[in-house]
């Protein structure tokens, strides 16, 4: 189903413009800038915006709907990102491991070994 075209002042160009601006962002700025296109130029409908702008409906609601409450949604990658290596969270534990792995790899240092070579 294709909406109708609105009185849309927008050029080609514009449109154009306007989606590689929204390229450059990510996350809630791109979500809020798509939401603020959508109530400028699209009446506030998702759907009007999608297909003018080509940008996911669902973007676009998620946007106005945080435009609307001021509720600003985390995504995956951002909660999950920074997460801490192993031996950063149990400190104590690494040191006891890491000690214990030198004691059993201590080299001699003239590298002469005292089993028999065998030819």
């Amino acid at each position: 189903m294709k909406l109708k075209q609105t009185n849309n002042p927008l050029t080609p160009s514009m449109v154009d413009d306007l989606r590689l601006a929204a390229s450059k962002m990510t996350g809630a700025e791109r979500r809020s800038f798509q939401a603020e296109m959508c109530l400028k130029y699209c009446g506030g409908s998702a759907r009007q915006t999608e297909i003018v702008f080509g940008w996911g409906r669902k973007n676009v609601q998620l946007g106005l709907h945080e435009k609307r409450t001021g509720i600003v949604c985390l995504g995956l990658q951002s909660v999950n990102s920074g997460c801490k290596k192993w031996e950063e969270r149990y400190p104590i534990v690494a040191q006891s491991l890491k000690e214990i792995a030198e004691a059993h790899a201590q080299q001699n240092p003239h590298l002469i070994t005292p089993l028999p070579i065998q030819d």
